[in-house]
């Protein structure tokens, strides 16, 4: 620190963060894991925590979490000698890294986490089969509806 007003360089900002910057694990439970938007989660962190690549008519993939605010998004901290400084988001507040997240939920299908997003039909074909061996094992704890609210296609 260079002063009363705790002016750091960058340099000492990075150091400062990247010791004090830990977020305890962080354990997420999704009402409707079975469906599209719960197995899309999970395969998204998935993929991203194992570097799962597939092949589609554009080329190959990669995943990423350019779409999330928390992993993606930079904010302006200031300027140094004349350059704007820029840091991600994550690196300004404790966040967790959604790769170490543990992931569990309830759903009315009744289906593994493997089946439910092949029935979802929302993921490219290669990535699903890639996926298969992480998601099989996760079976979502057993929900409860009112038959007239749920969607005709949510039960098993």
């Amino acid at each position: 620190m260079h002063s009363e007003y705790a002016l750091f360089s960058c340099s000492e900002l990075r150091a400062y963060w990247s010791q004090h910057n830990h977020a305890p694990c962080c354990r997420v439970m999704l009402v409707g894991l079975g469906g599209n938007n719960g197995t899309t989660v999970l395969a998204g962190i998935l993929a991203n925590k194992h570097g799962i690549t597939w092949m589609t008519k554009d080329g190959l993939c990669k995943p990423n979490y350019w779409g999330s605010l928390t992993q993606a998004a930079t904010l302006r901290v200031g300027n140094y000698e004349g350059e704007e400084v820029h840091t991600p988001f994550k690196s300004l507040l404790p966040m967790s890294d959604p790769n170490q997240w543990v992931i569990g939920g309830w759903d009315i299908s009744g289906f593994n986490m493997a089946e439910a997003m092949e029935r979802a039909k929302v993921l490219d074909f290669e990535l699903q089969k890639q996926l298969v061996p992480y998601m099989k094992d996760i079976v979502p704890l057993p929900g409860e509806c009112d038959s007239g609210v749920a969607a005709g296609n949510s039960r098993g």
